[in-house]
């Protein structure tokens, strides 16, 4: 398993570094984004209330 992730790890520190320049802002900004929408889907197909 350890030889799945290493490769993984080191390619996200990889676009880490190249995306430093991006403000932390952005990040989030496109956070709050997909939160809002994310609960706005959950309460247009769930009308607002739990299933029961």
């Amino acid at each position: 398993m350890l030889a799945y992730l290493l490769p993984q790890f080191a390619a996200a520190e990889e676009a880490a570094s190249e995306a430093s320049h991006i403000s932390p802002w952005w990040y989030g900004g496109f956070t709050l984004v997909v939160l809002v929408a994310l609960v706005l889907v959950t309460v247009i197909l769930g009308k607002g209330r739990p299933h029961s």
